[in-house]
């Protein structure tokens, strides 16, 4: 990573609900180990048994030192640290546990953002398979495959911010009758029994209510080729 980025990460960890200062000295290792050097920085990178006001001090020093000017607003800090995360543990930096709880962070610190809200159902999901053996939002979501899930998920995330598909293409559905993403309409639909009259989600082309929805990764899948093809390209 190179030092811009390291502080970056480090100033969107800040923006969230808990920072350990102890990041601080591990971001002065790594600062150290590219190559950059100043008295404040070997000072900071030796606390290890401070306290987090000590090394505060240090910190500031250093970014003063190294001229850095980390002009963000916590959204950009938000979602620089989302995909540096997800990054992390596509590449297997980081474990999977480590980035799933960090990107529940995220979802509250961002209020619950469209970007990063397919992590909070993961989560919601796995309380449900806990205590009840069933899930609200990913059917193929289970406990045995829980890791490989979330790293899926962290894959796709990673993809739709690379390609910048915007919220009304993430939110499309598939429609397993007229074979196309779309933007769900509902529908009123009759029975026998009360209530005589319910309301569905139906295809926004053909009318049919069976649907995929954008929880499911296939129809993920399926948006992220859609943008490719619009954007001309093939893959990333």
């Amino acid at each position: 990573m190179t030092l811009e980025e390291l502080t970056l990460e480090i100033f969107a960890e800040r923006a969230l609900t808990y920072f350990d200062s102890k990041h601080l000295v591990v971001w002065a290792v790594n600062v150290l180990t590219l190559g950059y050097e100043s008295e404040n920085l070997y000072i900071l990178a030796g606390l290890d048994n401070v306290s987090t006001e000590e090394r505060e001090i240090y910190f500031w020093k250093s970014i003063a030192d190294l001229k850095l000017d980390i002009a963000k607003s916590e959204e950009d800090l938000i979602e620089n640290y989302a995909l540096t995360i997800a990054k992390k543990a596509i590449r297997k930096e980081v474990s999977i546990e480590y980035a799933f709880s960090q990107m529940r962070k995220i979802v509250s610190a961002s209020g619950y953002n469209y970007r990063y809200i397919a992590f909070y159902e993961i989560d919601e999901d796995l309380d449900y398979l806990k205590y009840d053996n069933s899930t609200l939002f990913n059917n193929g979501l289970t406990l045995e495959n829980s890791k490989e899930f979330i790293l899926e998920e962290m894959k796709i995330f990673v993809e739709m911010e690379s390609l910048n598909i915007p919220r009304e293409q993430r939110e499309k559905c598939y429609c397993e009758t007229c074979k196309n993403l779309n933007s769900p309409i509902t529908k009123n639909k009759f029975q026998l029994k009360k209530p005589f009259r319910y309301t569905v989600w139906a295809c926004g082309i053909c009318g049919s209510d069976k649907l995929k929805y954008n929880s499911n990764h296939n129809v993920k899948r399926r948006i992220i080729e859609q943008s490719k093809k619009e954007s001309g390209l093939t893959d990333l």
